[in-house]
């Protein structure tokens, strides 16, 4: 294992099509009894221990925990070599500069369109004008290789991946293009979810005929340990990646556990397989006992995922 992912909350201030149900979904649990900082600090410990060296800070929307500064404090002064955080961007005009001094290294921004109409219909009701506010404050702290997923849905935003593309003439941004994956109840899974997933291939190729010829970039030359294919291409400041979990599942060099907001380990995104870590947190951590776990945890992996995911990805950090 390589990379640890922390969701530090399942609550959001978006409700996506691909993420929620048009009603939301039930909290895992009351604020109250989600994961303290120390909880974190101890898990990222013990992980530590075990060679985990790249921990990404996940949600829900983590930002929106009114402590993310401190925990991202507490992960950083670990020892770790690669502290991230995934967020949709919207507290980041006030949220960027502390989240930088406080040892996060990277950002990932998500963003599903660039017209203000369609991303406020695709995360019901976001501003895509805060969004990029959030992104100009992200570089201005010095977050300047960020990296920018869209999750690409088919009748939806497809028709916009050469235009996302293009953002890399002029920025150092490395924009992933994700297949949108079946996870939980959304408003995506219907009758049939699969109509909504755009093959990466296809994806590509609509972005090859707008920029030309794409030229792949060697895996140890992009930041941290993700599953992307990155290429880039004539003219470009920045790079282009594509995550392509539904068409070319990478299970077997799948690298990372997530941790949720509520303490369960799990050994996949789309599957189960998981342990809960709270025993050994409360009322004392265990570090030894929390390493037992993670072990139990790697054997749980399946060997190929699913098709359908069993949680909504709010509840387990993507």
């Amino acid at each position: 294992m390589r990379l640890l992912r922390i969701s530090v909350t399942d609550r959001c201030n978006l409700r996506c099509i691909y993420c929620m149900p048009d009603e939301g979904v039930d909290w895992m649990a009351p604020r109250g009894d989600l994961l303290s900082p120390a909880d974190f600090e101890a898990v990222v410990a013990a992980a530590v221990r075990i060679g985990i060296r790249h921990v990404k800070l996940t949600g829900g929307e983590p930002t929106i925990r009114p402590d993310i500064v401190e925990i991202a404090r507490r992960v950083a002064g670990l020892g770790i070599g690669d502290l991230s955080l995934t967020t949709n961007g919207l507290l980041l005009d006030r949220l960027a500069q502390p989240l930088r001094l406080a040892g996060v290294d990277r950002l990932t921004v998500s963003c599903d369109s660039l017209q203000a109409d369609r991303f406020e219909q695709i995360t019901h009701g976001g501003d895509l004008a805060q969004f990029w506010r959030g992104v100009e404050a992200a570089q201005q702290a010095g977050f300047t290789r960020m990296k920018l997923n869209v999750v690409v849905m088919r009748g939806v935003n497809d028709d916009e991946v050469a235009d996302f593309a293009l953002l890399t003439r002029e920025h150092p941004w490395t924009i992933r293009f994700i297949e949108y994956m079946p996870l939980g109840r959304s408003v995506l899974t219907g009758d049939d979810p699969d109509a909504a997933i755009v093959n990466n291939e296809e994806i590509m190729a609509r972005i090859v005929d707008r920029v030309g010829p794409l030229t792949p970039i060697e895996r140890h030359r992009e930041a941290g340990v993700g599953p992307a294919s990155v290429f880039t291409f004539e003219g470009a400041r920045g790079r282009v990646g594509f995550i392509s979990a539904m068409s070319r599942p990478f299970c077997e060099t799948c690298n990372r556990l997530r941790l949720t907001a509520v303490g369960e380990l799990r050994s996949c995104l789309f599957d189960g397989g998981e342990v809960n870590l709270m025993p050994a947190l409360r009322p004392e951590p265990d570090l030894d006992h929390i390493i037992r776990l993670f072990g139990q945890c790697v054997e749980m992996r399946p060997d190929v995922h699913s098709n359908r995911g069993n949680r909504a990805m709010s509840q387990i950090g993507g």
